[in-house]
């Protein structure tokens, strides 16, 4: 009987890809969460990235596991509070051979190379720079894109790169090689994104298309600078609107090709962390995040809380949405469920399914809790507990707490009227602590607050490899 499973497998290798769905991850940076039409978004229409919500389950308290770039990903990446393994700030400043995802860590790539799976990633890494830190190197079999922080969008192949930077300029890899390339950076990791869905139709794949959109720089393509509004006047919120417009398109490029040609797709979507809308701030890109409060950088529900979607036609409901807290810590274990593959060890995450399809009545977290150099966050139920940092005047809020379910903006402060619960989320939260690690490195000065200032890494040592 196995001989003729291998045979059928080798004569028809569809009937693989038939039994085990591939998985899509699409992840935005810096998007606003008000910024989409699917959350009342109407300075410029997103019509893709709203079918999208409405194809599947829209998480309306959708989390990630930090308000900033790199943590934010490694949680996803690993299924774990990233303070769990030191992960807590961007990796700019350090020793290279240790800066980035630490190499005891299993990503969700590895488990599903494991499972037969065609892996690649496509964009953004910034989980670490040299030959041990890259993505072919943590169970990616293809890579196309940056390693650092930030890329530009208008690639110049001619153009000299630019080495040292938390942004790197026309520094696009394919595998381990620098590319000198014309274009516009969305467009062309949508177009190496449908390439591999093309040449992988035979076997499952996993393709975590992470677009460095809308993040800064804020430039300007030409083939959208005509749908920017007329009375949009601000350069840098112009910028903004030309980077949405543009991911919307590709992202409906995306979907076309899924709905013709990979109908069994599951599809998440999310951006790594709230709009940076604060100025003067790193990254600031004029991303709005009302009716949260705050944004990229703070445990406010506005760096945290993001557009989150689940689709898989067929599988899920369209058109739901789903009320109770969900993270990106669930997007590895619902893999893992739904491909048979063994989860790593220490997963804090669940798989999502039986919630989303309405098959579970429970909540799948009990509680959600986060920590960002000084600030400090948990969730549960409604309560949430957040002990912020004010990035400009640098001081600390010390423990609010606000009830989410009729105040989403966290403007009315309970914890003098509830000083039992305080007491409660508090305890809850150094429980949690407890099990985190100091961070295995600081961030720039305008990442973690506490660090002192140190010197940029110097230029072009481990970005070229």
């Amino acid at each position: 009987m196995k001989r003729l499973a291998l045979l059928l497998l080798a004569l028809c290798p569809s009937l693989y890809a038939a039994e085990k769905p591939n998985i899509l991850v699409i992840v935005a940076d810096d998007l606003g969460y008000a910024d989409i039409g699917v959350h009342g978004g109407k300075v410029v229409p997103t019509p893709n990235i709203d079918a999208l919500a409405a194809s599947g389950v829209r998480c309306t308290n959708g989390y990630v596991t930090a308000p900033y770039c790199s943590p934010s990903r490694a949680g996803f990446l690993t299924g774990k509070a990233q303070t769990r393994f030191g992960h807590e700030f961007n990796p700019h400043v350090g020793d290279e051979a240790k800066l980035g995802l630490p190499l005891d860590q299993r990503t969700i790539a590895n488990v599903l190379h494991d499972e037969g799976y065609a892996t690649a990633l496509i964009g953004k890494w910034h989980q670490g720079f040299d030959a041990a830190h890259h993505p072919q190197s943590r169970g990616f079999d293809e890579f196309f894109g940056f390693l650092v922080g930030g890329h530009n969008y208008l690639l110049h192949k001619d153009a000299e790169p630019e080495f040292g930077s938390a942004h790197s300029h026309d520094m696009i890899y394919r595998g381990r090689e620098l590319q000198h390339l014309d274009g516009y950076a969305t467009d062309l990791f949508t177009d190496e994104a449908l390439g591999f869905m093309g040449r992988n139709a035979a076997k499952p794949w996993f393709l975590y298309l992470a677009y460095n959109a809308v993040h800064t720089p804020l430039e300007i393509a030409d083939r959208v600078k005509d749908r920017i509004p007329a009375d949009v006047t601000d350069e840098n919120r112009r910028g903004y609107l030309s980077l949405l417009l543009a991911l919307d398109d590709d992202i409906g490029r995306i979907t076309a090709e899924l709905k013709a040609k990979h109908p069994n797709t599951l599809v998440f979507f999310f951006s790594d962390n709230g709009g940076s809308g604060r100025k003067p701030f790193f990254a600031y890109n004029t991303g709005v995040n009302t009716p949260l409060r705050g944004d990229k950088g703070q445990t406010l529900e506005g760096g945290i809380r993001v557009p989150f979607f689940v689709s898989w036609p067929g599988k899920l409901p369209a058109g739901k949405t789903y009320d109770h807290p969900v993270s990106t810590l669930d997007i590895l274990p619902t893999a893992c469920a739904i491909t048979a593959a063994k989860q790593p060890a220490g997963v804090e995450g669940v798989n999502l399914l039986p919630h989303l399809k309405g098959e579970v009545s429970t909540p799948p977290h009990d509680m959600l809790a986060w920590r960002f150099g000084p600030q400090k966050a948990i969730r549960e139920g409604n309560w949430k507990l957040v002990d912020v940092r004010d990035m400009e005047a640098k001081t600390q809020s010390g423990w609010k707490l606000y009830d989410l379910s009729t105040d989403i903006g966290e403007e009315h402060d309970l914890s003098a009227a509830k000083p039992e619960i305080v007491a409660k989320l508090s305890k809850a939260w150094a429980e949690w602590n407890a099990k985190n690690i100091a961070p295995q490195w600081h961030g720039a000065i305008n990442e973690d607050p506490t660090a002192p200032a140190k010197p940029a890494a110097k230029a072009g040592k481990a970005k070229k490899k």
